[in-house]
C-alpha cells in the first residue's frame, strides 16, 4: 500500500493514529530516501531474556506450570515435613 505522505512545517509526517506509539527504525539511504522499519525496543539489562538458552528455559518453565497447577498448601504440612527431614 502506498501514500502519499508532506513532511510539515514542524519538519513531522504523521503516520496515522493505527501506528501511533509503535517504534520504527529510520534508515536514510543512499539516494536520500527514507526506510521506516518496524522495532521493538528491549532494554539492554532485559536482552538476556531474549537469548536462546534463556527462551528454553523459560519455555519448559511455562510447560511445567501448564502441566502442574497452582494448588493450596498446608504451612503446617510443610513445617511437619521440614522438621523430619533434619
Amino acid at each position: 500500500m502506498e501514500a502519499l505522505k508532506i513532511v510539515g512545517k514542524s519538519g513531522q509526517i504523521s503516520l496515522g493514529k493505527a501506528l501511533a506509539g509503535m517504534g520504527f527504525v529510520m534508515e536514510t539511504l543512499p539516494g536520500g530516501d527514507i526506510l521506516l522499519k518496524h522495532s521493538v525496543v528491549v532494554p539492554v539489562n532485559e536482552r538476556w531474556l531474549h537469548e536462546p538458552a534463556m527462551k528454553d528455559k523459560l519455555a519448559q518453565a511455562d510447560d511445567w506450570m501448564r502441566n502442574n497447577p497452582a494448588k493450596e498448601s498446608s504451612l503446617e504440612e510443610i513445617k511437619a515435613r521440614l522438621e523430619s527431614a533434619s
